[in-house]
């Protein structure tokens, strides 16, 4: 039995401590809460789920599934969907959502795997100490004595964590990512008859728009998610918020001429929102590892951008770590 550091408690870190449980598993994250951009957000009586928005079953992963039928985490629902809302082509599409939103599916694997945890916690600095076992130190604490650590967030991010532990000279390329501004809006009367429920290419500058009343029925007003578009986003990248909001409601309301008043309407930047460019399609791997394999990092920056894909590259993982450690 290994003690192993999880770092990120996303798609990816939960994924590893699922496939993990027989060795001593702690995870840590730099947020309160578990799933990194599988979030739902909540203000007074609005729900918002302004991260990853559904879980399609045309990129299901088997084990994936397993987890979320074995804890009953989501459930399929089937909507109109617009795969080109600018060309006019809809469709129905069958989808997976949360029970209680997308981060209920996260959320509810982080308390049934039962593993010890640190959130709120931000990992700056990794040590390797005379007894080759690792230690880990945020601001306030030092944690000791791993046998492996498990980089599991953006890669960016774990390159400058693990700098130090990692000859990235021998990279060959790098993933790389899309940010994305999310808008989420809300009218005071649920009665626009917007019978598209969701959707790809809205506008120009909006990549994507969702429905928040499908996934959850104690809303009483209606309530989006609007996308820019990745090429909007990095060329406004530090818009102001109030102008972002206005712009995307403008556009919004003038599509599906909505003539309700707006009760509700905030923003969110996601630096990595999701991958544009893959590491395994740039080097045909599945994680960056040390020369000694006792730091690895991995995440949904590995195989692709959706959350099967995150998942995905735990689960790989894993199985490398099993057999290191035998």
């Amino acid at each position: 039995m290994k003690n192993i550091a999880i770092i990120g408690a996303g798609m990816t870190g939960l994924s590893l401590a699922y496939n993990l449980q027989e060795h001593n598993i702690t995870i840590f994250d730099k947020s309160w809460r578990p799933g990194g951009r599988v979030s739902t957000r909540k203000h007074d009586n609005y729900f918002f789920d302004h991260g990853a928005h559904y879980l399609s079953t045309n990129h299901s992963v088997f084990q994936l599934n397993e987890v979320i039928s074995k804890y009953n985490l989501g459930q399929e629902i089937e909507i109109d969907f617009a795969t080109d809302y600018l060309k006019n082509k809809k469709t129905r599409k069958k989808i997976i959502i949360g029970q209680n939103g997308m981060n209920s599916i996260p959320k509810s694997i982080f308390d049934n795997i039962k593993v010890k945890s640190y959130l709120n916690s931000k990992i700056i600095k990794i040590s390797k100490n005379s007894n080759d076992l690792f230690s880990l130190f945020s601001e306030q604490e030092e944690f000791k004595d791993f046998d492996y650590i498990l980089i599991c967030i953006p890669y960016l991010q774990s390159k400058e964590l693990s700098k130090e532990l990692i000859d990235f000279t021998q990279i060959v390329g790098e993933p790389s990512y899309d940010p994305i501004h999310t808008v989420m809006l809300s009218y005071k009367d649920n009665n626009n008859k917007i019978k598209i429920k969701a959707g790809l290419n809205l506008h120009k500058d909006i990549s994507f728009f969702m429905n928040q009343n499908i996934k959850f029925n104690e809303l009483s007003n209606d309530c989006w998610v609007l996308n820019m578009s990745s090429e909007y986003t990095k060329n406004n990248i530090d818009i102001d918020k109030t102008e972002l909001e206005k712009y995307a409601q403008s556009i919004f309301e003038e599509i599906f001429d909505i003539k309700n008043e707006i009760s509700f309407i905030k923003s969110h930047r996601w630096l990595y929102a999701q991958t544009k460019l893959s590491y395994n399609t740039i080097s045909k791997k599945n994680w960056i590892n040390s020369k000694d394999n006792k730091i690895f990092l991995s995440g949904d920056w590995v195989l692709g951008k959706s959350l099967s894909d995150a998942w995905d590259a735990g689960e790989k993982l894993s199985h490398y770590i099993k057999i290191l450690s035998v």
